[in-house]
């Protein structure tokens, strides 16, 4: 908690400027109002449908959110944190009967990076916020369960994790450890593959090569095990550092490498599969202790219908980005079971760590949750 704070004071000066980009209507108020338009004539259309009407008591409420996805991600709604994102925006607009509206800031107009994000949460510079579960390493080991490498094999064992006894005691851990949020619901984004400036097709082309990945124990202690040198860049900066030469590679989801372009940076992928990625929609607590009765239950609601969305979403993504990555250039290789079984055993060496950062008790609840 001390951590905490000490990231909260030392970022005011961040938050200030994302807040003064919130009130002045900044470079992106445009393309925020943009998207918000097109969610609120949904809710205005639909809104006076029988169920959807506010609340006599609401109080009408504008939220901002904070995202670091691009406005053409968004919009096409292709992948699952988009998908996730604008549903959630949808419900909760013609849910609320309108009562609640959200401005959509993307392309990390208000904030970038974890610290960023959280201060501006908890300072009240926006009110709404989402990045990837393995971003929260810093402040929580909350979600340590979903950066165990090699754990999941596919969609439908990490939505047996999401949306069961786990997935909330998760969010749980997560609001005791960082005061001042209030979580609200998983979007599944997808598993993480590794791009370079150099063929990967084994575990040993991985020694020595300068890779970014997220500031997450275990997800770094994967990569150091693989033999590579980790470093940790916000991904608004990431390209640059590609470029730059300041990393060689870096991994993320497919559709992740292509939204930000890392295929012009990073011509050579490996599908290593190697961890699954989820991202974390949040909200101030101080505000959604605001909402009333009808508007908490929208919210609800579309928690409910986001997570549902991006899973479909994901399910169908990773082949068309797949291609849509080759058709860009990107030289894709796809390790044998041979290949990848060497991958996986160099990375089973953080299990152990895993244990330990979880503690016995929990990681032998996960581990009997899997093996169902």
């Amino acid at each position: 908690m001390a951590k905490t704070m000490t990231k909260l004071v030392s970022l005011g000066l961040c938050v200030s400027m994302g807040a003064a980009l919130a009130a002045c209507g900044g470079s992106g108020s445009n393309s925020s109002e943009e998207t918000s338009a097109q969610t609120q004539g949904a809710a205005q259309s639909e809104g006076s449908s029988e169920g959807n009407v506010a609340a006599s008591d609401d109080i009408p409420v504008k939220l901002r959110m904070a995202s670091v996805v691009s406005q053409n991600e968004l919009n096409e709604r292709k992948t699952g944190m988009a998908a996730g994102l604008m549903t959630w925006i949808d419900t909760v607009q013609q849910e609320s009967g309108g009562s609640i509206t959200i401005d959509l800031y993307p392309d990390s107009q208000l904030a970038s990076g974890t610290d960023a994000i959280v201060n501006g949460i908890t300072s009240g510079a926006f009110e709404v916020a989402h990045f990837t579960t393995s971003n929260w390493g810093e402040y929580s080991n909350a979600f340590a369960e979903l950066n165990v490498p090699y754990l999941f094999s596919n969609y439908e064992e990490v939505d047996k994790i999401l949306e069961g006894d786990i997935g909330q005691q998760m969010k749980d851990r997560l609001e005791q450890d960082v005061s001042g949020i209030k979580p609200l619901t998983y979007l599944f984004i997808g598993f993480r593959n590794v791009t370079a400036s150099k063929p990967i097709q084994t575990v040993d082309d991985m020694k020595g090569l300068k890779i970014r990945t997220m500031n997450d124990k275990l997800q770094i202690a994967a990569m150091e095990a693989m033999g590579c040198a980790v470093t940790s860049v916000p991904i608004s900066e990431l390209y640059s550092a590609l470029q730059t030469k300041m990393v060689d590679a870096e991994e993320n989801p497919l559709s992740t490498i292509y939204s930000n372009k890392f295929y012009e940076v990073n011509p050579y992928c490996c599908l290593t599969n190697h961890s699954y990625t989820s991202t974390f929609v949040f909200m101030s607590k101080d505000a959604y202790d605001k909402l009333s009765d009808n508007q908490k239950a929208a919210v609800e609601k579309a928690n409910e219908a986001a997570l549902a969305a991006s899973q479909e979403a994901a399910g169908s993504a990773d082949e068309e980005y797949k291609k849509l990555l080759t058709d860009a250039g990107m030289n894709i290789y796809e390790p044998t079971a041979e290949e990848l079984k060497k991958f996986q055993d160099a990375a089973s060496s953080c299990w152990d760590q895993a244990k330990e950062i979880m503690g016995q008790e929990r990681y032998d609840a996960l581990m009997a949750e899997m093996g169902k």
